[in-house]
């Protein structure tokens, strides 16, 4: 991995070698944070175990296994971006943020239930900003109590950008993604096309994934073949910290297509991250009180066993959101279950 950089900037504007700052229920503790002019270095840790994260750790299983999402990194990334662009830029309405080049190289596995203290991950983000713009590098890795490395996890870049650019860019796409799920609205009239309605969808998905309620967004779904679209409904309640619920639902059509397109074989669809996500309402992740929404798919072979696409969220027509380049690879399930190893039946 990328060491961060060191700040070199001679106005030094404050820096805390501990503190009790919490930002969120995935950003807990702000353990450090040293700010410049136009730069950011924070370590944030964070326990699996606290109430409000706890359900969407244990709600999410690969091969029987809790594993941590990635959705919760994007959610960690989403926050401490938004955090460091309002700490150095406070007078300034914060910008679209990216969450971009996302690579999982090394799954969280959770212990369930939790045993005291509880696991620990932390995330190392260091920022550097200029203009109207800028880059923040994240780095994950999980800890032990005491503060020591046990394993790096997971990257990504979150980039300040313009929204008003992403606004024309999803406008000019938005008729071809509706134009796609009409069609496959009709196929499925004259049974070209699949239609599933969640109880069996999500069955479907229990060939590898497992989710709990509150993962389950997708209301029905239509697909044929590697083309998909689904309908997405939240099912988070005001008690809940939805971030992470919200931002998988959004996207986990990809996930349902690649494993749904190989049912009787004996390999498995397992995420490598995305090139970007970007979303343009602003409570879309944040708000139990969402309308329901349509998501749309066309995954895509490419080199070395990977299907990638890119999903699409619309709400009346308009696309609200947009994961770029998601990537699954296909991986023989006797692999997976050797750094998955499904638990053991008594």
């Amino acid at each position: 991995m990328t060491p961060p950089r060191p700040i070199t900037s001679s106005t030094l504007l404050w820096s805390t070698p501990t503190t009790t700052k919490r930002l969120s229920p995935s950003c807990q503790q702000v353990l450090e944070e040293t700010f410049t002019d136009h730069a950011a270095q924070i370590v944030i840790r964070s326990c699996l175990a606290d109430s409000q994260l706890y359900p969407i750790i244990s709600g999410h299983k690969c091969n029987k296994v809790a594993l941590c999402p990635s959705s919760l990194w994007a959610d960690m990334a989403l926050t401490v971006g938004a955090y460091i662009w309002e700490t150095l830029r406070p007078k300034t309405e914060l910008p679209g943020l990216n969450v971009c080049d996302m690579e999982s190289h090394k799954g969280f596995i959770v212990q369930l239930p939790q045993v005291q203290p509880g696991q620990f991950v932390e995330l190392e983000a260091d920022a550097q900003l200029e203009g109207d713009g800028g880059v923040v590098r994240c780095q994950w890795r999980s800890v032990n109590p005491d503060g020591t490395k046990i394993a790096d996890h997971a990257s990504c870049l979150v980039r300040y950008e313009n929204q008003d650019a992403w606004r024309h860019e999803l406008s000019r796409i938005a008729h071809m993604v509706r134009t796609s799920i009409k069609d496959l609205q009709q196929r499925a009239l004259t049974g070209k096309a699949t239609r599933m309605q969640s109880g069996l969808a999500y069955k479907v998905f229990e060939t590898f994934v497992t989710y709990s309620n509150k993962y389950r967004g997708m209301n029905e779904v239509i697909f044929d073949g590697l083309e998909g679209c689904a309908t997405l409904e939240f099912k988070t309640s005001e008690a809940d910290y939805t971030m992470p619920f919200h931002i998988d639902n959004s996207c986990h059509l990809s996930g349902f297509l690649c494993n749904a397109s190989d049912l009787d074989g004996d390999d498995v669809y397992v995420s490598e991250g995305w090139e970007g996500l970007k979303c343009l309402k602003s409570d879309l992740f944040t708000s139990t009180s969402q309308p329901k929404m349509t998501k749309y798919v066309m995954m895509q072979p490419r080199a070395r066993g990977i299907l990638q696409g890119d999903v699409y969220v619309l709400l009346d027509g308009d696309v609200v959101a947009v994961w770029e380049g998601l990537k699954f690879k296909r991986l023989p399930r006797r692999v997976v279950n050797i750094f998955l190893p499904p638990p053991k039946t008594t």
